[in-house]
């Protein structure tokens, strides 16, 4: 049987300090966002086996913006990659959002890779969001961003993005 201890710790982290955070798209718990992102790595070839760190830093991906974790706590407990991963999908504070987007091309492999599932996770919840028509809009345009600083890294993903924005313009 392979390992799977540390993604199990991770898994019931992640769970406990999202704790009972909220979509912003809708009324279920945040938790299931991470989760979804897994299973669309998964659905493009990644495991908690082969890519452990993949796979926990996409868990954690938005610990550092929307619960009061650091970055510090995730190094030493899931390891330093895993915090730089995390690290480098989050925006600051001050960083305006489409120059983060941009500046997603100098973003690590992993990241990018995490960076394309989240966004594929968000455009696929939003028809069943509160979302005005301009939001769902321009939340689709950032997403072409998204495509071309990072669909670079996985042609798969990439496809699956690209689907998912034509996907709601055309409902639009």
């Amino acid at each position: 049987m392979k390992e799977f201890t540390n993604y199990w710790k991770a898994l019931n982290y992640a769970l406990i300090k999202y704790g009972d955070l909220k979509r912003k798209s809708g009324d279920i718990p945040y938790y299931i966002h991470p989760l979804r992102i897994t299973l669309i790595l998964r659905a493009a070839g990644f495991s908690e086996f082969e890519n452990e760190e993949i796979m926990i830093a996409a868990l954690f991906h938005d610990l550092l913006e929307d619960t009061e974790i650091t970055s510090e706590e995730i190094e030493n407990k899931f390891g330093k990659k895993v915090a730089s991963i995390v690290s480098e999908l989050t925006i600051s504070n001050n960083e305006e959002k489409e120059k983060y987007l941009k500046n997603l091309e100098n973003a690590s492999k992993e990241a990018k890779i995490i960076k394309l599932a989240d966004r594929i996770d968000n455009l696929m919840d939003i028809p069943t969001s509160h979302w005005s028509k301009e939001k769902q809009k321009s939340y689709a345009e950032q997403a072409k961003l998204i495509l071309k600083s990072c669909g670079d890294v996985h042609s798969e993903l990439a496809l699956k993005l690209k689907q998912e924005i034509e996907t709601i313009l055309s409902l639009l």
